[in-house]
């Protein structure tokens, strides 16, 4: 068990309001890791950290600089991977990244949402109702046990298509993804996402329930 967990997460614009509702939104998603952690007394913090290659410099920094707590690295994979992938080594793999794992971090400490963010709301259409309204077309939205398995383009524009018949008529990733993290059911988001599951199972491990 850790004392203190930190989750580099990447989005939430360029702005202090943004980031702040992305954080609320990733608080609420995780309430159930979140609140394991407290009750053990667990230090846990978020901090999102905006642009992509910003968020994998806080993670290097933090580190180096905080080696007593447990920081872990959450950004998007940009393109579908093998649930039994290493995630490094996609990073280091993928051109524009090409990130190398830091001394002393392991597998658990980087985690990788597959493809992107929007693809956790594709596989709870009930959730998607709640934010956009009934008139949500569901027959755009690939099967849930696909979601990991498209690429972001096609992610983007089932999610476009459904919500073209609500009020909203567009999904904008600022106003509506932090908002959306509050809405959608975390558990069926880990049935048919690996990856999510992955962070939750590696989080619950962290935290000592496992």
């Amino acid at each position: 068990m850790v004392n203190s967990i930190a989750i580099y997460i990447e989005g939430g614009g360029d702005t202090n309001s943004t980031k702040s509702l992305l954080r609320e939104g990733f608080s609420e998603f995780l309430k159930s890791v979140r609140e394991l952690a407290r009750s053990k007394g667990i230090r846990w913090q978020l901090i999102i950290c905006g642009g992509r290659s910003q968020t994998y410099a806080s993670f290097v920094d933090a580190i180096e600089k905080e080696p007593e707590t447990y920081n872990i690295l959450l950004v998007d994979s940009e393109e579908p991977v093998t649930s039994s992938a290493s995630p490094w080594t996609h990073l280091l793999n993928r051109q524009a990244d090409r990130w190398h794992r830091q001394p002393n971090t392991g597998d658990a400490q980087c985690q990788m949402i597959v493809v992107c963010m929007e693809s956790w709301f594709l596989v709870d259409p009930a959730g998607l109702k709640r934010h956009f309204g009934g008139n949500l077309d569901i027959t755009k939205l690939p099967a849930a046990d696909h979601a990991e398995t498209r690429q972001k383009e096609a992610i983007a524009d089932a999610l476009r298509q459904a919500v073209l018949p609500t009020p909203a008529r567009e999904y904008k990733k600022i106003r509506d993804g932090a908002a959306l993290l509050k809405c959608i059911n975390p558990d069926e988001v880990r049935k048919h996402c690996k990856w999510c599951q992955r962070l939750f199972t590696d989080l619950e491990a962290a935290i000592g329930s496992r």
